[in-house]
Order: C-alpha cells, then sequence, then structure tokens
C-alpha cells in the first residue's frame, strides 16, 4: 500500500514544486509596475468612496434593459427604420414587423473546439461553419443588418441607420422611395409562425 502510495505522491509532489517555481518569478517591467500603480490608486479611491451598497435597492439601467428586451421580443411588434446617408441625409425609411437582426448572427456556434495534439488534449477554438454551410463573413460584413418589412420585404443594409417604435418626424424628404404594397419575391413561411413545440418526455 505504501509502495503504491508513492508513485502517485512523488510525481503530483515534483508537478508542484516546478507549478510553484514557475509562478514565483514575476517580471519587474513596465506593465507590472503600472498594475501596482492602478491597484493601489483604486484601492484608495475604494476607501474613500465606497459603494453606496445600502442605497442601491434598484438598477434604472437594468429596468432599462428588461424593458427593451421584453419590447423588441415580439415577433409582431410595428418599428420604423432610418437609413441615413454619412451626411445626415435620409435614404429611405421602411415600417417592419418585429426587430433589426445582425447578418453576423447565426443559429448555430460561431466557433468549435477542435484537439489539434495527439496523445495530449490542447483544445484549439476555430471558426465554425455559418448556417448557410459556408465560411467567412456574412453579405455586408459584421455591421450589416437586416429586417422585414410589414409585407414581408427582407432588407439588408450596411449603413448608418436609425430605429425607433413611433413614427419620426424627418426633415428632410428621402432619397430613395420604395413601393408599399411590393412583395417579397420568395418566402420560408417562418415568419408570423408559431414555434414548434418540444416533444413531451
Amino acid at each position: 500500500m505504501k509502495k503504491t502510495i508513492s508513485y502517485f505522491v512523488l510525481p503530483a509532489l515534483l508537478l508542484g514544486t516546478l507549478i510553484m517555481a514557475g509562478c514565483g518569478t514575476t517580471p519587474d517591467d513596465s506593465q507590472t509596475q503600472g498594475q501596482k500603480i492602478t491597484e493601489q490608486y483604486a484601492a484608495r479611491l475604494t476607501a474613500a468612496r465606497p459603494y453606496p451598497l445600502g442605497a442601491m435597492n434598484d438598477s434604472a439601467e437594468r429596468a432599462n434593459l428588461t424593458e427593451r428586451l421584453l419590447r423588441m421580443n415580439n415577433p409582431n411588434k410595428i418599428g420604423y427604420v432610418y437609413e441615413v446617408t454619412q451626411n445626415g441625409q435620409v435614404l429611405q425609411h421602411f415600417t417592419i414587423k418585429g426587430k433589426v437582426s445582425s447578418t453576423a448572427s447565426q443559429l448555430t456556434n460561431t466557433q468549435n473546439i477542435v484537439d489539434m495534439c495527439s496523445g495530449r488534449y490542447c483544445p484549439v477554438a476555430v471558426d465554425s461553419m455559418g448556417d448557410d454551410g459556408s465560411y467567412g463573413p456574412e453579405e455586408g460584413g459584421d455591421n450589416a443588418i437586416f429586417f422585414f418589412t410589414t409585407a414581408g420585404v427582407m432588407v439588408e443594409w450596411n449603413g448608418t441607420w436609425l430605429y425607433a417604435d413611433a413614427p419620426l418626424d424627418v426633415t428632410s424628404a428621402p432619397l430613395i422611395t420604395m413601393n408599399a404594397d411590393a412583395k417579397p419575391s420568395s418566402s420560408a413561411g417562418v415568419l408570423g409562425t408559431p414555434p414548434a413545440r418540444a416533444p413531451q418526455q
């Protein structure tokens, strides 16, 4: 029994000693010195002006976030999107149904964990395939948006835009106008339909 324990304890002690030796060397560079100064004045300022925990019974920021989440998580909500040029000219405006979404969003994972080594586990995060089965950025890059008008027309935009859930008094006439009765060329039939229920166990 003692011999078996020594086989496991000695390597563990040796590994712990090596780890402690490696962790004991702290670099004395400008980054480390600057961090020490930051920690010192942060502690001093925190003591001089502590967080008012007793007075914090609510959060206006969390209330805003909650209201926005509940208000926007409605597929039937009517909103108004204004596409704006760099000089402030309104290019186009739309009455939309639902919310504005990012073209960079997807339904599946954006990254996968891959083991790049053999014999030992060394995970590496790599970009995964997109929802459409391809790799790389979506149309319009990371900053593009898309939405659906009340007529079901999908619009993508990669530029400055403004959203409101009430019509705004726009002072400049749009440069481009759209037929309000225009219909989409095709539809997947997802919008306006309730989500599928999960099978009961």
